[in-house]
């Protein structure tokens, strides 16, 4: 028998070929031989992935410090882990897409909904105010319009990009949390923390979403508490905090979230008006 990518000869029970290394292959491809290379490929012969998924749960200081320390081939490698979520994510959620807007769309109802009324309102039929009033509802009416186009656009690129979308805010969460936490980590390691604990977020999320679809949309809110209530746990338990600190520390890290987001609307309110006043849109 020989090697079928170089033919050098193999012995009988050859798995290896010594010459160039490739696997020796003697079986017919089949749909289940696919899905268990699928899965031994992706998920690791040693079945790192679900070994990382369980022990983020239960030990996530255990993962992230070993992996700090160089111990790498225990645990799937963090981009790879967050890689998959955000995948897996991005064809659940452009397979019910319209679900998707939905489900999003009932975690700011109220507020969705006086933006249509606001966006909506027929000034011909106000009656009784004067001229500063009627210009107030004229504006209030143009902001309601471009809320309700910038949020369905942002709902569009979300599930166009969403696997991008989640790189960026890995390096957002990075940035808060180096903010946050400062030592003894650096940028860098706050950037494999993140991409862990982001990472099997990501997964949570994808649960709540499915059940939010098949049984009530208001199911998906509860992930944003799921989002809180992990990250405290994983940083408390990485930092060996205490309750309080621990909540102070969250203050902090969502201080940072917010003035980080008023800071791009505030960019974005301004390249809006420069790209309207040079007639570019």
């Amino acid at each position: 028998m020989n090697c079928k990518n170089c033919q050098e000869p193999l012995n009988e029970n050859s798995q290896f070929c010594n010459n160039c290394g490739g696997k020796v292959v003697a079986q017919r491809i089949t749909f289940k031989k696919l899905f268990v290379d699928f899965f031994i490929n992706v998920f690791g012969v040693d079945n790192k992935f679900f070994l990382t998924l369980r022990k983020i749960l239960t030990n996530p200081e255990n993962v992230i410090n070993e992996y700090l320390d160089g111990v790498r081939n225990r645990y799937i490698n963090p981009f790879a882990f967050l890689a998959i979520g955000a995948g897996l994510s991005l064809l659940v959620f452009n397979y019910f897409a319209d679900d998707f807007i939905e489900v999003n769309n009932a975690i700011q109802s109220d507020q969705i909904n006086e933006l249509k009324q606001k966006a909506t309102l027929d000034l011909s039929t106000v009656k009784n105010i004067d001229a500063k009033q009627f210009q107030k509802l004229e504006i209030e009416k143009k902001t309601a319009q471009m809320q309700l186009k910038f949020m369905s656009g942002w709902m569009q690129f979300t599930l166009r990009y969403y696997n991008l979308l989640t790189f960026v805010f890995l390096l957002i969460y990075a940035v808060l949390s180096k903010w946050t936490y400062r030592k003894p980590h650096n940028f860098g390691e706050h950037v494999v923390i993140n991409a862990f604990i982001y990472g099997f977020l990501t997964y949570v999320t994808l649960l709540f979403f499915i059940f939010a679809v098949f049984i009530n949309p208001s199911i998906y809110s509860y992930s944003i508490v799921a989002y809180i209530l992990f990250y405290m746990y994983a940083f408390g338990r990485i930092y060996k905090l205490s309750i309080g600190k621990n909540i102070l520390k969250l203050f902090r890290f969502i201080f940072g979230l917010v003035i980080f987001f008023i800071s791009l609307m505030i960019v974005g309110v301004i390249a809006g008006i420069a790209l309207k006043y040079f007639d570019l849109i």
